[in-house]
């Protein structure tokens, strides 16, 4: 009986290798019968020729059996992943619900855990207590990025900062009811009032400002930008005009001499005058002490201005 070949090319492939013919790379199907059908093996015994046939039929079979079940273990796995993704996903959000509901609930145990692991990370990452007043503004400047550095619930940002500060604010804690001491936007505005410096402090600092030796420039730098931005907060100056009258006026008033700036700095307090206000006010001071001639006053009141401004090597329009 004949042994027809209708085999895929794999399959006539291991069949030409058991019966050790020598295949041709490159062979086509049509070759590979044709190689098969002359063998002696083929010509001289037909059953040992089938018998190679069905093992290579079953080699085929089990070959494809077992990528399929390689390919449904594979999609097995991508299955399990996405569902671990999604659980996590969901363990995700619900641990900020777990946290509030645990904070709420009042667990001593957790609070105290997450206290202390905080108060150790949030120091690591924020400048010492000040010592003096002026340098608050840091502190809360490194305090507030460590805060957001750690990702730290706003129901635990207060308790950390009294932890941190400890015996520093007893004294204003006494003027704190209770509610307000969970609350760390009030003890903030609370400690920086009693320890804000003037703005004319703060901008002295600003100019004496040397890089310590613990830190480097790019330190320096943040720290720097932080005191001007101080500064400009506390002369609330926000834009660019109002930004350089400031620039100026601070310019005058390092060139006032002592009665004349103390007047000056008792009277504009916490904000500033702007140049020709600044101007107008030195003129009329220093004409009442009698060291501006009247006759200059009524013909230029915004000459003391001019004088300042003349030393910047500026010249600005005056407003009449």
């Amino acid at each position: 009986m004949a042994l027809k070949l209708n085999l895929k090319k794999d399959e006539l492939i291991l069949v030409a290798v058991e019966m050790g013919l020598v295949i041709p790379s490159k062979v086509k199907i049509i070759d590979l019968k044709k190689l098969i059908e002359s063998s002696a093996v083929y010509k001289n015994d037909i059953e040992f020729a089938r018998s190679l046939v069905e093992n290579a039929l079953q080699k085929s079979k089990q070959e494809a059996e077992k990528i399929e079940r390689e390919a449904e273990i594979q999609i097995e796995k991508i299955k399990l992943s996405q569902i671990e993704k999604q659980l996590e996903l969901e363990k995700v959000r619900k641990k900020p619900e777990k946290n509030s509901q645990t904070l709420e609930s009042g667990e001593p145990s957790f609070i105290t855990d997450k206290l202390e692991s905080l108060v150790k990370s949030i120091k690591t990452l924020t400048i010492q207590v000040p010592v003096r007043s002026e340098s608050f503004n840091l502190f809360f400047h490194s305090l507030e990025k460590a805060f957001q550095i750690k990702s730290v619930l706003d129901e635990l940002k207060a308790k950390i900062l009294l932890n941190i500060l400890g015996e520093r604010v007893n004294n204003l804690l006494t003027y704190v009811s209770q509610e307000d001491l969970s609350n760390y936007v009030k003890i903030k505005e609370l400690i920086l009032r009693e320890f804000e410096p003037t703005p004319q402090e703060c901008l002295s600092n600003f100019k004496k400002a040397r890089k310590l030796p613990s830190e480097n420039y790019v330190q320096f730098a943040s720290r720097l930008s932080a005191t001007f931005d101080y500064y400009c907060q506390l002369r609330k100056v926000n834009e660019f005009r109002s930004l350089c009258d400031l620039i100026i006026s601070d310019k005058i008033f390092e060139t006032l001499d002592r009665d004349t700036m103390n007047h000056i700095a008792t009277k504009q307090g916490e904000t500033y005058f702007k140049p020709q206000q600044l101007g107008r006010e030195c003129d009329v001071y220093l004409s009442a002490r009698g060291k501006v001639s009247n006759g200059l006053m009524s013909r230029n009141p915004g000459s003391g201005v001019n004088k300042c401004l003349v030393q910047l090597g500026q010249s600005w329009p005056l407003r009449h």
